[in-house]
């Protein structure tokens, strides 16, 4: 797409990427927090945070790459043809698997974060919510706070197995699928994915396996409702003792994750932005 942008200028341009990329992130409570975390002169503490948002940006640009591949193959099968891509199975399983693994390192980013902000006693590694040590400690320090991130306790355990799985055992196996298929053309399975292609004996059936859709957003979803509820948590705990919220009008500006440069003074008539895989 492209926006007006008629102005000149040099330098770092930052583009408003975070609401369009992830609206289901509340902007107006990123910009309550950012405006009060500044104004309280706490922008080293909630950097974590920020990286956070960061990685859950990088997951849904792969996830929309991974989902749009699978879309197209599904599009290219019909009875009387065999269709055969190594290349777009490739990029399919670099972006799951990448998709997958800065679901995890976000969650780790919000576990390091909230160790500061709740002055827990975890170090180093302990700083993870796969851990039943560490979420007895937040439970602790911040029964509110556990109370709203307890239905993803689940959530944490298995998103570690696969990780696990994944980067330290084996890797992910992409298997296109030829023919009628009610999970689309690249399936994930549900269980047994240390068996590699084993897996792929089961029946090709939604009992069996995830959709790269169906994978993707069930992480995705539980990434975005562990930071929302974070992100409302900390704007609770930040407006104890303020009795007048403070504004800053420039905060919305700052809201930005994907900044661009121009090396020369240059008017611009049109600023042209892609979400999604490939060319413009």
């Amino acid at each position: 797409m492209t926006a007006p942008f008629p102005k000149e200028i040099k330098g770092i341009i930052f583009t408003e990427v975070v609401p369009k990329l992830t609206p289901e992130i509340n902007p107006t409570a990123l910009i309550r927090l950012g405006t009060i975390v500044r104004k309280k002169n706490k922008i080293e503490l909630y950097k974590p945070l920020t990286d956070a948002l960061r990685k859950i940006q990088w997951v849904k640009l792969m996830a929309i790459e991974a989902i749009a591949i699978d879309t197209e193959m599904s599009g290219q099968m019909n009875s009387d043809n065999l269709v055969s891509y190594p290349y777009g199975q490739m990029r399919h399983a670099l972006s799951v698997t990448g998709a997958l693994f800065h679901t995890k390192s976000a969650v780790d980013s919000i576990a390091v974060f909230l160790t500061d902000l709740l002055r827990l006693k975890a170090q180093g590694g302990q700083r993870d919510f796969k851990k039943q040590e560490f979420r007895q400690e937040v439970d602790s320090s911040d029964p509110i706070l556990w109370g709203r991130l307890k239905s993803l306790e689940s959530w944490f355990i298995g998103l570690q197995l696969i990780r696990d799985e994944w980067i330290h055992r084996s890797s992910i196996r992409c298997m296109l699928i030829n023919g009628p298929s009610e999970v689309g053309a690249l399936p994930i399975p549900k269980k047994n994915i240390e068996l590699g292609l084993d897996a792929f004996k089961e029946p090709i059936t939604s009992k069996n396996f995830y959709s790269t859709k169906q994978f993707l957003d069930s992480h995705y979803n539980n990434l975005v409702e562990l930071f929302s509820k974070v992100i409302e948590r900390s704007i609770e705990i930040e407006l104890v003792g303020i009795t007048e919220p403070p504004i800053d009008s420039e905060v919305e500006a700052r809201l930005y994750m994907f900044p661009t440069m121009t090396t020369q003074s240059r008017v611009i008539q049109k600023f042209r932005v892609k979400i999604g895989p490939l060319g413009f």
